[in-house]
């Protein structure tokens, strides 16, 4: 299993959050770069010791698909991509070296055709082990889809050693995730948001620190937030911002960093973002930023900022429908004819929203809708000039 799991470490490196070391500044791009799709990290953080039993199950490997370019016929990519892949449903277990399959695939591809970005972004679905890829590319021409923000180059001081104490927590977490004694699913803390559960005996005593400690320390986590150079950091810093009291207060705060040159704090700000709006029915995150982001580059930017327009629809109705539909309506058709559900599902709640019924899974039929909305729509304002 040893050069498995080297593979995993491989997909791990790029965002999740856990016991590995923080991602250093100096170090070399991976061969391929691989980001495996958040809000729960699809594979489980790795220690240093080994593990005391091999893992049970094996991935099974669920397909590739191809996001993002607008100049080369989908076909052709996929055809590229899958050359020398295993066949979908196949396992993926020690005799499969997937971070070279990964390395070679995308190999064909930046030699075929020329782009500005080419990632691979790896899923898993958590009930049934299921392992996709989506290559997300950016043509040359749509470097607008990637204008971040500079990375920053500080080391601000961890206040209070709240930091060290969140990464603490967040190992626990997923260690007892991995033994199997916490169950899948969002909820369970005091913040605005949060992705793990303090109900377990082990973590009921932390909360109160993050509690207490951020209200007296927010100015030193923006800090850490804007300045620090270590990208792990600032994912905790969005995460403990959520025990901020004011839905408003926490979007302001994090809103600059929609933009960070990270994806897994972009991951993390946008997910906050679809927390914070759940369930409200006026809206307090920022319409223009949510449909900017679905634009992004990763799996993780356009599938969080999805699932914040589906709250943001769910407060708001239809009344932004034309708006929604003509700046991000290529990316929701994309997405809503992908068979990986962190990408069609959140797009179809959308639509399905906007529709006001639910058209089903085919995705020309969703393209003929839009089409038909925003026909109309140029011709009510033809005919109101």
């Amino acid at each position: 299993m040893k050069r498995f799991l080297v593979c995993l470490s491989l997909l791990t490196a790029c965002a999740t959050p856990g016991q590995q070391a923080a991602p250093s500044r100096k170090a070399a791009a991976p061969t391929v770069e691989l980001v495996p799709v958040v809000p729960l990290p699809p594979f489980a953080p790795e220690t240093s010791a080994a593990p005391s039993a091999p893992r049970k199950p094996v991935y099974t490997y669920g397909g590739i698909e191809v996001f993002g370019s607008r100049k080369v016929p989908k076909e052709k990519l996929l055809a590229l991509a899958l050359e020398g892949m295993p066949a979908p449903g196949s396992l993926l277990d020690e005799s499969v070296d997937f971070g070279k399959l990964l390395s070679e695939s995308k190999k064909r591809l930046t030699s075929a055709y020329a782009f500005a970005q080419c990632v691979y972004s790896v899923a898993v679905d958590l009930e049934t082990n299921i392992l996709r890829v989506t290559v997300d590319l950016v043509d040359e021409g749509d470097e607008w889809r990637m204008r971040f923000s500079p990375a920053p180059q500080g080391d601000v001081e961890d206040p209070e050693g709240l930091l060290a104490a969140w990464g603490k927590y967040v190992e626990a977490y997923w260690k007892l995730r991995n033994a199997g004694e916490l169950a899948i699913g969002f909820g369970g803390c005091k913040a605005l948001s949060c992705y793990g559960s303090f109900e377990h005996p082990e973590f009921a005593p932390l909360e109160p620190r993050f509690i207490e400690g951020v209200p007296r320390n927010v100015q030193a986590l923006v800090r850490v937030l804007r300045e620090d150079g270590n990208e792990l950091e600032r994912m905790h810093a969005v995460n403990l911002l959520a025990y901020l009291p004011s839905r408003e207060q926490l979007v302001e705060t994090l809103l600059p960093s929609v933009r960070d040159p990270y994806q897994g704090v972009r991951n993390e700000v946008l997910r906050v973002f679809g927390a914070v709006q759940k369930d409200l029915k006026r809206a307090v995150i920022p319409l223009e930023t949510v449909l900017e982001a679905l634009w992004f580059p990763t799996t993780p930017d356009r599938n969080k900022s999805a699932w914040a327009l589906v709250r943001l629809v769910e407060a708001e109705g239809t009344v932004h429908r034309e708006h929604i539909l003509e700046r991000a309506g290529e990316p929701l058709l994309e997405m809503v004819a992908m068979q990986a559900p962190v990408d069609r599902e959140p797009a179809h709640q959308v639509l399905t929203l906007l529709a006001g019924r639910d058209l089903g899974e085919d995705g020309e039929v969703w393209r003929q809708w839009v089409r038909s909305v925003l026909g109309g729509g140029a011709a009510r304002r033809k005919a109101a000039r």
